[in-house]
Parts: structure tokens; sequence; C-alpha cells
């Protein structure tokens, strides 16, 4: 791809970053480093994740220009985690490509962590989630639903996504009925954040000491938070999640967990956010990092 229209100087060398569903380089050119980003969605991508962003929640990945929103919305919520700041926008070869800022930091897993650095990652979660919002969709407000219909149309979306892509699989078609009356039974969410549909320790940057950047956030919409800290939760050891609860909790009220958990898990193993090699019965397997409780807030 012939990036250099995004820049005014001259490209000295350009490299792939790789990524999952994004192609993403690092373009130097004489003013400095930077990102570059663009969705390798388009039409003729037909995956459960791709098909529940777009028909559950509104968010369309092929619109890679929507990450200046998102960025500058995200960066709105928290001082305390960075967000790249978009440099520049251009349609090369027909799809969206934008430039960003390259923030330094190593990517990370979750895993063997130290206090200090899960408590501030907790509270820059709780910060992002602090934001409440009295309806649920896109970032972009092009699709937007009441609360109350969220239980009917997360049953109406795992219902196609089993009989769509899942169809052979016996352990997930054989107990989408029972998922779905858990959905239909749902709470009905106090009310949504911001939310990262395929929250995973990919999607960040550590300095070494914290949990510095968020570097993907393609996948934001306005959710129910309990699907990030669920998400979480299947990434953490047992000492990552006291701490990041304990630092969660010193921002916002920490959820109750117990009556989504698996929910949530089923719709994640249906979303492949891990990857398809995370089948029904590794999802279903994690433990329960971080119990069940109630608060003063109540369960959402």
């Amino acid at each position: 791809m012939n990036l250099q229209s995004l820049f005014s100087e001259p490209i000295m060398s350009q490299s792939t970053l790789g990524g999952f569903a994004s192609d993403v380089f690092l373009v130097i050119t004489e003013a400095g480093e930077y990102v570059v980003r663009s969705s390798g969605v388009d039409e003729t991508v037909d995956a459960p994740f791709v098909w529940a962003c777009s028909n559950l929640f509104g968010k369309q990945l092929s619109e890679t220009f929507d990450m200046e929103m998102i960025n500058k919305y995200l960066s709105r919520l928290t001082s305390n985690i960075a967000i790249p700041s978009v440099l520049g926008k251009a349609v090369i070869d027909g799809r969206q490509v934008i430039s960003v800022e390259k923030i330094n930091g190593v990517p990370l897993s979750f895993q063997n962590k130290s206090a200090m650095l899960m408590e501030d990652f907790g509270r820059s979660i709780a910060e992002i989630h602090a934001h409440k919002v009295m309806e649920w969709g896109s970032l972009n407000g092009s699709v937007r639903h009441e609360l109350t219909d969220f239980p009917q149309k997360l049953a109406d979306a795992l219902r196609v996504l089993a009989a769509r892509y899942y169809k052979e699989n016996a352990a997930i078609y054989e107990s989408l009925d029972y998922y779905c009356s858990l959905a239909e039974n749902m709470p009905v969410p106090t009310y949504a954040s911001c939310i990262m549909l395929d929250m995973d320790p990919r999607q960040f940057l550590s300095n070494g000491e914290r949990v510095s950047a968020i570097v993907d956030t393609e996948a934001y919409v306005l959710g129910p938070r309990e699907m990030d800290l669920i998400a979480i939760e299947c990434s953490l050891d047992e000492a990552g999640a006291h701490h990041f609860r304990k630092g969660y909790a010193e921002v916002l009220p920490f959820p109750d967990l117990l009556q989504v958990r698996e929910l949530y898990r089923y719709f994640f193993c249906l979303l492949e956010i891990k990857g398809p090699a995370f089948d029904y019965h590794k999802w279903m397997s994690f433990p329960q990092l971080f119990g069940n409780f109630r608060n003063a807030e109540g369960s959402s």
C-alpha cells in the first residue's frame, strides 16, 4: 500500500506491524515516526465478530476514520492512559487509512504483573466506565437503542450468530437455547459505558511500570461495562484480578458479575475474540477471579 498521500514529507521507510483484523504499518519520515492503520474489513468479510459489531452495536469496522472521534472521546474520559491522536486521513485503494502518533511501549499480557501495574490499570478502565450513557450502540451515534432493548437484542444476536456460523458445532449450538434464555431474563443494564468489544491484552502497551496506552480502539462501542470486565477476567491470574478490582473500586463500585458472566463468555466465544482456538469449553472453564458480590450500586 502506497501511504505517501498521508504525509507532506517523503516516506523514508515503511514496515508492517501486522495486525489482526487491520493492516498496521510503522512509517518513518524526516519529521518522525508514525503508525498507520487501515481496517482489513470490507463487504467481502463474513465473520462472527464483524457481524456482531455491525448488526448488534451498529459499528462498521471498515470506517477507520471513526477512530479519530473514538480516540478524542476516550481521551476526554481518562487522564490515566494514553490514547493516540489521529494526525492524518486519506482514502487509498478504496480504503480509509489514518496516521496516528507512535506511542512507545511494549505489548503485554496480564499475567504475573505487579500489584501497582494492575491496580493502576483497574483505575484506568474504571475512569472510562465512569462516563454513563443512557443508551447503547455505536459511538458515532448512527445506531442507538434504549437500555431496555438490550436483553432481547442480545438474545436475537446469539440466535443469528449460532445459526450462521456454528451449526456444525454441537457444544455451541446445543446450548443456544439456554443462553438465549439467560439473555432474555438478564437484568436491564443500569447504564452503558465505552467498552472494547475485542478486549484483550494485545490492544494495550506498557512502559514497564504501568499499562500506559490503548493502541487499538476501532471496536469501541457503548454497552454494559460488565462485558469489558468479564473479558478482562479471562486474561488475568488470581493476584492480578485482586489488584485490578482494588484499583477499579477506588474510582467506581465494582459490579456483581454473577448473572451475566456465563452469558457474556458465551457471547465472546461466538465472537472469537481470543481466536477460534478458544472453544466453548475453554471460555466456560476460566476461573471466576472477580468473585460474586453485590454493592450499593447493584448489578447491571
